[in-house]
């Protein structure tokens, strides 16, 4: 018989025994199923939180679907199976990022926060809050109305209401003030167990502030009472006056992984899903790729760490016609600029992937596509070597999930100062961005440090000055249209800074058309998922995927 049953029965014969007596309270124990926040581990909980938190970020599922990666994938960073937009994205392919979100490590922080304030862990509190704010953005940022202040009733509860996004934006700023205040404040114990600073409590606190800059940069043109230009000049030339934002690798904000491939696999989704799990299907962008080999004076500095070809012609010498590359039984498509928007084989060198929303089948190329090098999924150097990736390639997967790089503050400083005149150089920080990016990408292995086909510092010095004449003699929306291609390719591997930069701005300029005409309305943000709208009542599906996030002014015509 199940024990709880035993237990049940026992209990039931008691209490029939001794109620001609008297009432007894037999309710001696907390139920070991509803945990209090005094009877957890502060600690633990903390730790589940970050590791809750990273696997939400990495897009950690069991059934590889699209997620926050579709943020790449709409931007050209990644092809995207089309062929129009309405159908690109099904509400499925975002049920992990709920799920891990509000039943994961949100859920956990507000546990810990109670037992925080109870026990006067102020450190965790601090920590607990940047992480919930870093993650209350960035489901607006795809969402836009988001459950929050009835999300974690419980029981009292079940389907929670969305809350405004822009009251959610203003929430998650918040939580990053009282952050800081708690990060600063002598605790009763301090943390253990730091997956991301180890401790360092300074660097949290300079990543606090660094998202509040973020916040104010992302929200600057919404004009509303909370968000305007006025406050983001403000705000923002307050934090570059106390000198406290992230401004070196050292600082930088990411998830890192290892080569270890059991118990537990610890390496990087992508190079799990491109380098063991193949045929992944996951085609690079030949618009992302073509802009990098062949959109500048000189190739960027990246290219060869960022892209890894497995073969050295495209098509190669052995390619079968139209199995391997159905768009060879298609014309030029006739809304394309030609010698600007790559099609098909158009780049050569070896250099295999797609158009935006190319949706025909998969071919048997997934030895022969050009897919992911070493930045940042722990992949294989580009040295010429021309051959198959398989599991023990390159790094073994031991790259990083990047959430925030200095390279990106360097970004947002730029545009902060060229667009709404911050005390910052806005040519200073462009450069800034540049440098610290390359310096990332190019010594992220250090065994490809020396190869003959590693970059140099004549290399970036190169590229860099081309960058800057360009910038010098540019018109005001071109000096902002160099920034922002800078800024979308620094953020390689990350996929939501530049989907968010694209939507506020829409740049890069004269990014490549959708492979139809006519794809339909822009995906300005995603359906809610599956697991939202099937089991909560109170939230609805949304017209379309054109619905704007508040901070989403631009009038720009996104549609193509």
């Amino acid at each position: 018989m199940n024990t709880k049953y035993k237990i049940s029965l026992f209990l039931l014969t008691l209490l029939i025994s001794i109620s001609a007596c008297e009432s007894v309270d037999l309710n001696v124990n907390d139920d070991p199923n509803n945990a209090t926040p005094s009877a957890s581990d502060v600690n633990l909980l903390l730790n589940g939180a970050m590791l809750n938190f990273t696997a939400w970020i990495g897009e950690e599922d069991e059934d590889n679907r699209t997620g926050f990666e579709a943020g790449m994938e709409i931007v050209r960073m990644l092809h995207a199976f089309g062929p129009l937009y309405e159908n690109a994205y099904e509400p499925g392919d975002f049920d992990d990022v709920w799920r891990q979100s509000y039943a994961g490590h949100l859920s956990d922080i507000q546990v810990i926060k109670q037992t925080a304030l109870e026990g006067g862990l102020t450190h965790h509190s601090g920590i607990a809050k940047i992480l919930e704010s870093y993650t209350l953005t960035t489901l607006v940022d795809y969402f836009g109305d988001v459950p929050y202040s009835e999300a974690f009733l419980g029981a009292d509860n079940f389907d929670a209401a969305v809350d405004d996004d822009e009251q959610v934006y203003t929430i998650a700023l918040t939580l990053l003030n009282e952050a800081i205040l708690d990060l600063e404040t002598s605790p009763a114990t301090s943390i253990s167990q730091d997956l991301f600073f180890a401790g360092d409590l300074d660097k949290w606190i300079t990543l606090a502030k660094t998202l509040k800059f973020r916040i104010y940069n992302n929200t600057r043109l919404a004009g509303s009472s909370t968000f305007n230009d006025a406050t983001a000049l403000s705000e923002m030339n307050s934090l570059i006056a106390d000198g406290d934002l992230i401004n070196s690798a050292s600082e930088d904000f990411n998830v890192f992984y290892g080569s270890n491939s059991s118990a537990p696999d610890i390496r990087h989704q992508q190079f799990i899903n491109n380098y063991e799990n193949t045929p992944s299907g996951e085609y690079m962008s030949m618009y992302f790729m073509n802009l990098l080999v062949n959109g500048f004076d000189d190739v960027d500095p990246r290219t060869r760490y960022y892209f890894y070809r497995q073969v050295n012609e495209y098509p190669a010498s052995d390619a079968q016609g139209i199995f391997d590359f159905p768009c060879l039984a298609e014309g030029y498509p006739t809304h394309y600029t030609p010698g600007v928007d790559p099609f098909c084989t158009s780049i050569g060198d070896g250099y295999w992937g797609r158009i935006h929303f190319d949706a025909q089948g998969l071919p048997s190329d997934s030895d022969k596509i050009t897919t992911w090098g070493t930045y940042p999924i722990g992949g294989k150097f580009d040295d010429d070597s021309f051959s198959a990736v398989g599991r023990t390639s390159g790094m073994g997967g031991a790259g990083i999930q990047p959430i925030i790089m200095s390279s990106y503050v360097y970004f947002m400083r730029a545009e902060a100062a060229l667009e709404l005149g911050t005390t910052d150089n806005a040519t200073e920080m462009l450069e800034a961005g540049i440098r610290a990016s390359c310096d990332k990408v190019i010594n992220f292995d250090v065994s490809t440090i020396g190869n003959a086909h590693a970059s140099t510092v004549a290399d970036v010095n190169d590229y860099v000055d081309g960058i800057l004449a360009d910038y010098a003699t540019a018109t005001a929306e071109g000096k902002l249209n160099i920034i922002m291609t800078q800024a979308y390719i620094a953020s390689w591997g990350n996929p939501v800074e530049a989907y968010n930069n694209y939507r506020r701005t829409g740049m890069p300029l004269k990014i490549q058309p959708a492979q139809t005409s006519s794809p339909g309305i822009f995906t300005r943000t995603f359906k809610y998922p599956s697991v939202a709208i099937d089991n909560n009542p109170n939230i609805n599906p949304k017209p379309n995927q054109g619905v704007k996030v508040f901070w989403d002014t631009n009038a720009v015509d996104l549609d193509f």
